[in-house]
């Protein structure tokens, strides 16, 4: 397995106890003294992306709590003292159905991704490299996806194709919707040749949209003037778009309108 050493303590890291070393990091900054944001940033040393994924975790299992923008250990918290392995509230956090439900749908966006690479690789002897000449981009669109009219909507999937010889996606932004980024909101286009994969969760005790709002904004560039516009798809081979409630539940996506892919601005 690999492993890196800590830039803090000089402990060898690995991707099972990376987690307990962040958090430990992040617990002992904060149990002296109240700490911002950027303080923590410093203290920990850890990406910025990184930190703000934790304080997430342990705001939302009590563990820290934020007040007047500055974070501290809570006082009634199982972690203060350091008496119990920093792992076991969460552990029991895994017992909410909705905590399980968005921890299982980012694992499987990220192992359609992960795994299909690892596997091609592992598969595809090694050829000589030659050089390819990607066709100029010459403009491009910004079109969303937008879900309409929808109750309890807690993770959603969505399956979206376009014709890759006269587009290429060149970035993708999370809606406000659901108001999540990642981890929880995670997007691929290496599964299927011409197919864009995104997806969000919400996580641990949030609470659910209903309504209409927009999931995700994705910019589009074109090879030519005259291209086919990407759309929405209910199943692609392996792949399927689809809306999960609070319970885990299937919303059924019955009315075309549900889903909805929308030009925006044309450049």
């Amino acid at each position: 397995m690999p492993q890196v050493m800590c830039p803090n303590c000089g402990m060898t890291i690995n991707l099972e106890n990376r987690k307990e070393v962040d958090i430990n990091l992040i617990i002992n900054a904060a149990k002296n003294r109240p700490r911002t944001f950027t303080e923590l940033l410093h203290v920990t040393r850890l990406p910025r992306k990184t930190l703000s994924f934790r304080l997430k975790e342990l705001c939302a299992t009590g563990v820290i709590v934020k007040k007047e923008g500055v974070y501290e250990v809570n006082g009634d918290s199982q972690f203060v003292g350091g008496a119990r392995n920093p792992t076991e509230k969460f552990s029991k956090v895994l017992y909410d159905r909705r905590v399980r439900t968005g921890l299982m749908f980012v694992a499987l966006l990220l192992s359609f991704s992960v795994s299909g690479y690892v596997l091609a690789m592992l598969l595809t002897s090694p050829q000589p490299v030659e050089k390819f000449q990607e066709p100029a981009i010459i403009g491009s669109i910004a079109v969303t996806l937008n879900v309409n009219n929808v109750r309890d909507l807690y993770a959603w999937q969505a399956v979206i194709t376009y014709n890759a010889s006269e587009l290429k996606v060149i970035e993708i932004l999370p809606g406000k919707f659901l108001g999540v980024e990642y981890p929880f909101f995670l997007n691929t286009t290496d599964i299927l040749e011409g197919v864009l994969l995104l997806g969000g969760t919400l996580y641990g005790g949030t609470s659910t949209q209903s309504g209409s709002g927009r999931l995700a904004t994705i910019l589009l560039g074109y090879y030519m003037d005259s291209y086919a516009e990407p759309k929405i798809v209910l199943r692609e081979k392996h792949l399927e778009t689809y809306l999960l409630d609070s319970k885990g539940s299937v919303i059924p996506i019955g009315n075309p309108t549900t889903l909805t892919l929308t030009v925006v601005e044309n450049r």
